[in-house]
């Protein structure tokens, strides 16, 4: 990314409120990375149908209220299929970021996990920061939104260390902290016949040894760059421990690569970061790994 970081966010909005759970974290990224905003409808049909109107009335009202908060924002309606414009429009104009909600609701469709949201995080080649849609409370409209500290977990791999320059970029920027993780499995991916074998204790004590090396290299290179980072190696299963250590360790964000892969298990949207997805109930920061992305260019 490069000096490029977040210099051109994307923000699909439907019309409801649980859609604009994003603004928030839109204010709070624009005024560190001086981001221009692009606020995109995606309207049905004839454009000069009455909801169309309103659509285009209701993202016009979002980017005025941004403008007047001093966040640089225009503007965008297109009409189509609401997740193959998202995707075809980020690829085009040279989006750094999508931001959503993990469910949205209009007058005409519905968008959530399994349909528009799902679809972008499994093909999209730009990353996706998803934030988990709820109806904001009085009590809540001036909470201040932040990243203080971002989980990223790591399973050994090229590949599944994809969101980790995103995020070092994110947190020089914002002062954040960085929880590097590991979680070395002992069910499913492991080969049955080693659990419980003579030799299980020096393979596993290998394994550990290859984890520490793995992530202390990586936090004295963060440190090395001014960034607040550690990592911890933790045992059983990756979804469930992901989500027990987010949660334990009051984490603001959580960031993952879509794929990744170790000896021992893969790591696929649908396994790992869909379970962490659905179970954390906190942002995600999803990056398709390079070498994945040229697959869909």
């Amino acid at each position: 990314m490069g000096k490029r970081v977040l210099r051109n966010i994307l923000i699909p909005l439907d019309g409801s409120k649980t859609a604009e759970t994003v603004l928030p974290y839109i204010k709070y990224l624009a005024s560190r990375f001086n981001s221009k905003i692009e606020v995109l409808g995606i309207g049905i049909g004839n454009k000069n149908r009455r909801v169309n109107r309103l659509l285009n009335e209701y993202i016009d009202n979002t980017v005025s209220d941004l403008n007047a908060e001093k966040v640089e924002a225009e503007a965008v309606v297109i009409y189509g299929s609401a997740a193959d414009k998202i995707l075809n429009y980020s690829k085009q104009n040279d989006t750094d970021l999508i931001i959503m909600a993990t469910h949205g609701r209009s007058g005409v469709k519905r968008w959530w996990m399994g349909s528009v949201a799902e679809k972008i995080i499994s093909q999209s080649i730009t990353p996706v920061l998803l934030i988990p849609s709820r109806k904001k409370k009085a009590t809540q409209t001036k909470k201040i939104t932040s990243f203080d500290r971002i989980l990223i977990p790591l399973d050994g791999s090229d590949i599944g260390q994809a969101a980790l320059n995103h995020i070092e970029l994110v947190a020089r920027e914002t002062g954040a902290a960085i929880n590097l993780i590991q979680v070395i499995s002992t069910s499913g991916s492991m080969e049955a016949s080693l659990v419980g074998n003579a030799n299980w204790d020096s393979f596993f004590k290998a394994i550990r040894e290859a984890a520490s090396d793995y992530l202390g290299s990586l936090v004295e290179e963060l440190k090395g760059h001014g960034i607040s980072a550690k990592y911890d190696i933790l045992i059983g299963n990756p979804a469930a421990e992901i989500i027990e250590y987010a949660k334990k360790n009051k984490v603001d964000l959580i960031a993952m690569s879509t794929h990744g892969r170790t000896g021992l298990a893969r790591w696929v949207l649908g396994s790992v970061a869909d379970k962490v997805l659905h179970g954390a109930g906190m942002p995600m920061w999803l990056v398709r790994p390079q070498k994945m992305s040229m697959l869909v260019k």
